[in-house]
C-alpha cells in the first residue's frame, strides 16, 4: 500500500495512467484492474530507489508497457458491433435490432422455483437444490457443506444425492410425460 502511495504523489503520472485506462475503455473489459496493475507495479519500482521518480522516460514506458499488456490479456473477445447486426426487408430497409431480455424470462424463473418446490421435501434436499442452482454440481463438495451445516457422514451424504439426483430425473421425466 505504501509503494501505490508514492505513484498518487506524481501528479504527472497519475494523469498518465488515467488518460491510457480511458482509451483503453472500449478495448479491454475492465479498467480498473488494468489502473491497479499500472499502479502497484510503478509503486514498486518507485519503492527500490528515490531517484526513480525522476526518471520520466522509464516511467512512462512502464505506463505503455502496462498499456499493451492489459490490450492482449484483458481484451473484449465476445464483443459484437451492433451495426454489424443490422437487418433488411424486402424493400431494403433496415429492420430494428431487438436484443432479447434475459431479465424478462419470469415464466421460466416461477417454473424453476415450482419445481425446486416440489423436489425439495426437507432441509437436506432444499440445500442440494439450492446448490445444483447456482451450478455446483460436484456431489463431494455439496455433501462436506451438508456435513458441516446439518451433521452427519460425508459420504452418506454423498450416497444420498446420488439417489436423489435419480429421484429428481424420475419426477422429471413424469412430469414431462403429462
Amino acid at each position: 500500500m505504501r509503494n501505490e502511495a508514492l505513484v498518487y504523489e506524481i501528479k504527472w503520472l497519475l494523469d498518465l495512467i488515467y488518460w491510457e485506462s480511458d482509451k483503453l475503455i472500449g478495448k479491454i473489459t475492465d479498467t480498473t484492474r488494468f489502473e491497479e496493475r499500472c499502479i502497484r507495479d510503478i509503486g514498486n519500482y518507485l519503492a527500490l530507489d528515490d531517484n526513480n521518480k525522476n526518471n520520466h522516460r522509464h516511467l512512462k514506458l512502464l505506463v505503455y508497457r502496462k498499456v499493451r499488456e492489459a490490450e492482449e490479456v484483458f481484451k473484449k473477445e465476445n464483443s459484437i458491433v451492433m451495426s454489424s447486426m443490422i437487418e433488411h426487408d424486402e424493400e431494403g430497409k433496415e429492420k430494428e435490432f431487438e436484443t432479447e431480455d434475459v431479465l424478462a424470462d419470469v415464466e421460466g424463473e416461477v417454473i424453476a422455483k415450482e419445481m425446486a418446490v416440489l423436489l425439495a421435501q426437507d432441509d437436506r434436499r432444499k440445500k442440494i437444490i439450492e446448490a445444483w442452482k447456482v451450478g455446483n454440481t460436484n456431489r463431494s463438495s455439496i455433501s462436506r457443506t451438508l456435513a458441516r451445516t446439518l451433521g452427519g457422514n460425508v459420504e452418506s451424504h454423498r450416497k444420498f444425492i446420488q439417489r436423489f439426483e435419480k429421484e429428481c430425473r424420475e419426477k422429471l421425466s413424469l412430469s414431462e410425460a403429462i
